[in-house]
C-alpha cells in the first residue's frame, strides 16, 4: 500500500503541476479548449487517487496535529568548490552552491505551512571540509538559525580528507566544531525547548559536535533526536545506550551517516574508509535493537534504501536512507537539490515520506522516494502542553 500511495500521489502531483500551468482564457474557440484540458485534467487527478481533485491534502489546515521534520541529504556536491566532481560529469551544471541556499530558504519560508518542528542533516556536509566548503555551510544554515530547530551529523567528507590522495576519513580530524561548535545552538534561544538545565550533557564530549541529541515536543509527544559520529566508536555507543535508556518516556530517532547500503534490506558492513569504528550492522546489534523507544533512523551516504527491522522487544524500526546529490537517472542529477519531508499524522499512525526539490520544484515519485511508514502515535498525550506541535517563529 505504500509503494501504490506513493505513485498515486505522485500522479496527482504531476497533474496540479499541469494544471499550473494551463491558462484559463474564455475567448472563442480558444477559451473552450482551455477549459476542457483543465475539465480533464481534473478527470484525470480524481483517476489517479481514486478522490476528489478538490480532495484535501495531507498536511493541510485539516489534518489536526501533523507536524514535519525535514531531512537533509548529503549537501557535499553544493559545497565542493575544489574537486567540483559534478561539474565532470555535467559541464552545464556549474556552481552548486545556490542548491545548499534554496533548500534552507524554502524550509523557512514553508515552516508555518509545514509546520516544520526540525531539520535533520544526515552527514556529508561537505566534499573536502575545506574552509570554504564549511563557510557555505554556515551560510546555508544561518538561514535558519532563528527560525528552525535543526541537528546535524558528520560524514566521511568531513573528517580527516587527504587533498594529495583524495580520499576522506583518514582521522577524525575537523573543522565541523569551528563553525558548528556547541555554543551556536547552546546561546541561541530557539533552543531552550530543546535542552535540559544542563546542556553540556547534551553532548558527548566538552566542546565536541559530532555526538548529541536535542529533545523535541510536537503532536503530543516527547521525542528525543541523537546523532552520532561517521562509524561511531564503541565508548560513543556506550554513551548512547546510557542516553536512550535514561529517557525512556522518549520517542528516539537516531541519525548516523552510514547505516545501510543502496541494496534492499541491507544494513552497511566492512568498509575502505581509515577511522575505526562500527558498520550500521554493528550500530544496529549493539545500540538500535536493544531499545523498545527506538522507532526510527535516519542515514544518507548512499543512495536511496528503506528497511523496517523489529527490535529485541519487539518494537518495529523503520530505518530510512537518502542520498541524492550525485544521482544520474532520468531528472535525478547533481544540483537537484532534493531534500526529504516527513509529516507526522498522529491521527493517522503515519509518517508520510516525500522526497522534494525546491531547486525544481518537483517530487519523486519513485517507491523508495515516496512511501507511506506505519507509527503508533494516536492516544493519550504525552505533552498536553504542546498539542499540536506548533511553534512562532
Amino acid at each position: 500500500m505504500a509503494h501504490l500511495w506513493g505513485t498515486l500521489k505522485g500522479s496527482t502531483t504531476v497533474a496540479n503541476h499541469k494544471m499550473k500551468q494551463t491558462r484559463i482564457t474564455c475567448r472563442g474557440m480558444r477559451g473552450m479548449k482551455t477549459i476542457t484540458s483543465l475539465f480533464f485534467l481534473l478527470f484525470v487527478a480524481t483517476i489517479a487517487t481514486g478522490k476528489p481533485a478538490n480532495y484535501v491534502k495531507r498536511g493541510s489546515q485539516q489534518d489536526h496535529g501533523f507536524f514535519t521534520l525535514i531531512v537533509l541529504p548529503d549537501t557535499q556536491g553544493y559545497a565542493d568548490v575544489r574537486h567540483k566532481e559534478a561539474q565532470k560529469h555535467w559541464p552545464s551544471i556549474g556552481d552548486q552552491r545556490s542548491c545548499f541556499f534554496k533548500q534552507t530558504e524554502w524550509i523557512k519560508e514553508n515552516k508555518q505551512k509545514r509546520n516544520i518542528v526540525m531539520v535533520v542533516h544526515v552527514g556529508d556536509i561537505t566534499q573536502t571540509q575545506h574552509e570554504e566548503e564549511w563557510e557555505i555551510a554556515d551560510i546555508a544554515f544561518k538561514t535558519i538559525d532563528n527560525h528552525v530547530p535543526y541537528i546535524l551529523c558528520s560524514g566521511n567528507h568531513d573528517m580527516g580528507y587527504s587533498l594529495k590522495h583524495r580520499e576522506t576519513s583518514h582521522s577524525r580530524t575537523s573543522l565541523f566544531g569551528s563553525y558548528f561548535p556547541p555554543s551556536r545552538f547552546t546561546n541561541n534561544p530557539l533552543y531552550e525547548p530543546h535542552f535540559d538545565k544542563k546542556k553540556s550533557l547534551h553532548f558527548y564530549g566538552e566542546g565536541e559536535i559530532e555526538n548529541y541529541y536535542l529533545f523535541l515536543k510536537a503532536g503530543g509527544m516527547k521525542f528525543l533526536v541523537i546523532t552520532l559520529e561517521f562509524k561511531p566508536r564503541d565508548e560513543t555507543l556506550v554513551w548512547a545506550n546510557k542516553v536512550v535508556a535514561s529517557h525512556p518516556d522518549c520517542r528516539i530517532i537516531v541519525v548516523t551517516h552510514s547505516y545501510l547500503t543502496r541494496k534492499k534490506g541491507q544494513l552497511s558492513g566492512v568498509d575502505q574508509y581509515g577511522v575505526k569504528g562500527n558498520s550500521g550492522k554493528s550500530i544496529w546489534e549493539k545500540f538500535v535493537s536493544q531499545h523498545k523507544n527506538i522507532f526510527l533512523t535516519l542515514s544518507g551516504h548512499d543512495m536511496e534504501n528503506l528497511l523496517t527491522s523489529q527490535g529485541k522487544h519487539g518494537n518495529t524500526v523503520h530505518q530510512v536512507q537518502a542520498d541524492y546529490w550525485y544521482w544520474d537517472i532520468p531528472k535525478i542529477k547533481a544540483g537537484s537539490g532534493f531534500l526529504r519531508i516527513m509529516t507526522f499524522y498522529p491521527n493517522k499512525n503515519s509518517i508520510e515520506v516525500q522526497s522534494y526539490s525546491p531547486v525544481l520544484d518537483e517530487f519523486l515519485t519513485r517507491p523508495k522516494s515516496n512511501f507511506l511508514l506505519d507509527y503508533t502515535m494516536a492516544g493519550k498525550s504525552e505533552q498536553s502542553s504542546d498539542a499540536s506541535g506548533r511553534g512562532g517563529d
